[in-house]
């Protein structure tokens, strides 16, 4: 069966579907990078550098807002102080010498925000490699798909020019024996001879042709399998460096933010491991709770401007990473085209193949019909069987006139 589907007319558009389908799924063979354009490093530089600024600005008015609502504590304390007129306590001058460890308190508070932030920013980054990773499939399964058409075009050429060629050097001799063929004068005898030089001519064409066809889908295996290894050497390189470098700018980050928001020694209110302030256990029950009131409400006023500007943060950097994304996003939908493509395709050549072999065997029914056959396989003859493969591919030669 085999032998006689390569006969009929219909099967270079077979091969067409398989050559198509083998192309589209060279797109899919790759796990996943953006071969980088100087204009796409260029924006994603300014992009980071963006992102940078906004993160120094934010860092900036941290400390200032800090330092500005420790300030209004200190004074709201010292005024506390000199209005109970507590002996023995905190003098508004320690207060105030104590100004700066209130402060990396306060600081400290807004730090554990910014490790949340610093976890969000490591899933940030992940989905960019995984984006940038994705990309890649696209790009160079697209380069593997135009270098393989391309070397099927050229081989689908070299295969028409060939049985062009064959077709012409038995040009002559098929118009004689045609000729020949066409006389009413001819015997029997040398009618059937001349039929027999005519499938014989047929016979030597196609089988060069088939052997040219044979070694050509070889060529293309062969260098289906070249462009699989290369595009796995590029994906590994290409993988290799967008990792290294998303965990370089994690580091970078962290260590950016660890300097930041360091704490300090020797706060103003002493903090327990369970998070509560305790205020200086000398002073008046009164004038403790007002002092320990007036911290809470500062430190409760401090995180909730803090939480504003780092929200104002997050914004301008969603808004960043939204930009980045579109410049780096795989193209999803090119891919899901491919896919649907390809099952357009596999479906189209069931069909065709079904054509094809439905055809063949009402041929092969009609021979075997016509010289006492009952049985038919599409294998081998078993011994003592008739092989009906020579006469049915006349018949289906006969097709393509």
């Amino acid at each position: 069966m085999d032998d006689l589907v390569k006969k009929h007319p219909l099967y270079g558009q077979l091969a067409q579907y398989d050559s198509n389908i083998a192309a589209l799924n060279l797109g899919a063979i790759v796990p996943n990078v953006l071969a980088g354009a100087p204009e796409l490093k260029r924006e994603e530089a300014l992009l980071e550098a963006q992102l940078d600024a906004a993160a120094k600005r934010t860092n900036a008015l941290l400390a200032a807002k800090g330092k500005s609502y420790q300030a209004r504590e200190n004074a709201a304390i010292a005024a506390a102080l000199r209005g109970a007129g507590a002996p023995g306590g905190p003098s508004v001058a320690g207060i105030q010498s104590q100004m700066e460890g209130t402060a990396r308190t306060q600081v400290a508070g807004a730090g554990a925000q910014a490790q949340r932030d610093l976890d969000a920013y490591r899933k940030q980054l992940e989905a960019q490699d995984a984006a940038q990773i994705g990309a890649a499939q696209h790009t160079l399964g697209a380069r593997a798909d135009r270098t393989y058409r391309a070397k099927g075009d050229e081989l689908n050429a070299q295969e028409s020019a060939f049985s062009l060629s064959l077709a012409n050097g038995d040009a002559a001799e098929r118009l004689s024996l045609r000729t020949r063929l066409s006389s009413l004068a001819l015997d029997d005898a040398a009618r059937d001879e001349d039929n027999k030089a005519l499938a014989a001519l047929d016979r030597k064409e196609a089988d060069a042709l088939a052997g040219l066809r044979n070694r050509d889908a070889q060529t293309l295996a062969t260098l289906q399998t070249q462009l699989r290894a290369g595009i796995e050497n590029d994906m590994g390189a290409q993988v290799a460096q967008i990792r290294q470098r998303s965990v370089q700018r994690f580091r970078e980050r962290a260590d950016q933010l660890r300097t930041q928001f360091a704490p300090g020694n020797g706060p103003l209110i002493a903090t327990s491991p369970n998070g509560t302030a305790q205020v200086n256990p000398n002073l008046p029950p009164a004038l403790r709770q007002r002092i320990s009131q007036l911290h809470a409400d500062y430190t409760q006023a401090f995180q909730n401007d803090a939480k504003a500007t780092i929200a104002d943060f997050n914004k301008t950097r969603s808004d960043l990473t939204r930009r980045y994304a579109l410049l780096t996003g795989t193209d999803a939908a090119a891919a899901q085209s491919a896919q649907l493509e390809i099952r357009s395709l596999v479906k189209k050549r069931e069909d065709l193949y079904g054509q094809m072999v439905a055809q063949i065997d009402r041929e092969v029914k009609t021979i075997a019909q016509a010289r006492g056959v009952s049985t038919v396989v599409s294998t081998v003859a078993p011994a003592g069987g008739v092989d009906l493969t020579g006469d049915a591919m006349k018949d289906i030669e006969t097709l393509h006139e």
